[in-house]
């Protein structure tokens, strides 16, 4: 694939297509200034791009102000400056991956060369890749590839195309001799077309994205710990427990639980892990039986709520045992895989029980890892009632 161009001045550089990159073509073009920057967003992946500009002067000095293109991609993840004054961007580097099925970015580069008198000079500075974390639940396919976009000489990056979605697919620059003898009201047009930004300013509302971003995953982190917790406590106390896990495509159910799916799928994107995919009509249901009652029991669920364009999806499902509703329109996180806990002694009875989860009125998919149930019963062993880690309530009945 080639950036199109009228413009006789304008080199068309190659966007590469690795990995089955997808998504929407852009273009972001100034004529009358240089790329000396871009403002990146990460998360699992690349989230999003914005070129950074600077005017030329008619002397072809760079001017210290700084103004910035439109958002490519989507808020998700963090965000970070590169920036070098004095020099201008000249080529990427970065490393792509197949991501959910789709080609993404999940390492880039920028390349410069320092601007001199006028021109572009063989002085080139490379920045550390930006490499964000890919999470563990995501599963990729093939080698991740290395991909190169260099302007060719005496020229100058002047813009950014490619393709994006709710992330950057791939990337390219648009190369081209800088406009010294444009009008000034050309040029003012030109520069009228982009947002001005002060970078202290910016800089520290990326600080503060960051600040926030690392509280939330230290909020995350305490909560996980009493998860934990809970969940050691619950199994202490217990002494019958029956496991699945749906993963790899297969339905590993425990001696004893036997497990029914019904309008559901299997996705390789996501190590096989069960997808509930139809509005009410997508379920769950595990059987088991019990020969006396259970003095406490406990079920977990590992499950997430799938995301849309970078935001939260809605993915909300009931929950019932012996047709007894546990949770109505319970609706886990979007971000990664969410466990939770749902006390269920009262509603389990001697003889043959159900716990069936069934898909509500959803704008997205939803996802199940595993399922856990904890259950003590009196003559099976010596057993206390679990403490209460967590002042956790069950989600509205």
């Amino acid at each position: 694939m080639h950036y199109k161009s009228l413009d006789k001045n304008l080199i068309p550089l190659e966007i590469p297509n690795p990995q089955g990159a997808s998504g929407n073509y852009f273009e972001q073009i100034s004529h009358t200034c240089v790329m000396t920057g871009m403002q990146i967003r990460k998360g699992d992946i690349i989230n999003a791009v914005m070129p950074i500009f600077q005017p030329l002067e008619a002397d072809r000095s760079i001017r210290s102000e700084l103004y910035i293109g439109t958002q490519q991609g989507d808020n998700g993840g963090g965000g970070d400056i590169f920036l070098q004054f004095g020099y201008v961007l000249v080529g990427l580097r970065f490393q792509t991956v197949n991501y959910y099925g789709h080609g993404a970015i999940n390492a880039l580069s920028l390349i410069w060369r320092r601007w001199l008198n006028g021109q572009v000079t063989n002085e080139e500075l490379i920045s550390e890749p930006l490499i964000p974390q890919l999470p563990s639940y995501v599963k990729t396919f093939g080698s991740p590839e290395w991909v190169e976009v260099y302007v060719p000489d005496e020229y100058v990056a002047i813009g950014i195309c490619g393709r994006a979605s709710s992330y950057v697919n791939t990337l390219s620059l648009i190369a081209g001799k800088p406009a010294f003898d444009l009008s000034a009201i050309v040029r003012k047009q030109d520069i009228n077309a982009l947002v001005r930004v002060n970078r202290q300013e910016m800089e520290q509302k990326l600080i503060q994205e960051q600040k926030d971003a690392d509280e939330a995953a230290e909020g995350d982190r305490q909560r996980a710990q009493l998860e934990q917790q809970q969940e050691q406590a619950d199994r202490d106390a217990t002494n019958y427990q029956l496991t699945c896990e749906f993963s790899g495509g297969t339905r590993s159910a425990a001696e004893g639980l036997s497990v029914v799916t019904f309008n559901n799928d299997d996705s390789e994107a996501f190590d096989g892990k069960l997808r509930l995919l139809y509005a009410n009509r997508s379920f769950i249901r595990a059987i088991f039986e019990l020969q006396e009652p259970a003095t406490f029991a406990v079920l977990y669920l590992s499950h997430l709520s799938c995301g849309t364009g970078g935001k939260k999806g809605y993915s909300p499902v009931k929950i019932e045992v012996n047709n007894k509703c546990v949770a109505a329109n319970h609706d886990p996180r979007s971000d990664n895989y969410t466990i939770d806990r749902f006390e269920i002694t009262s509603y389990l009875h001697v003889g043959i029980n159900e716990i069936t989860i069934t898909l509500g009125d959803i704008t997205t998919h939803y996802w199940i890892e595993w399922l856990k149930l904890f259950i003590n019963l009196p003559h099976q062993g010596n057993f206390i009632s679990a403490p209460r880690v967590l002042a956790r309530n069950n989600p509205t009945q």
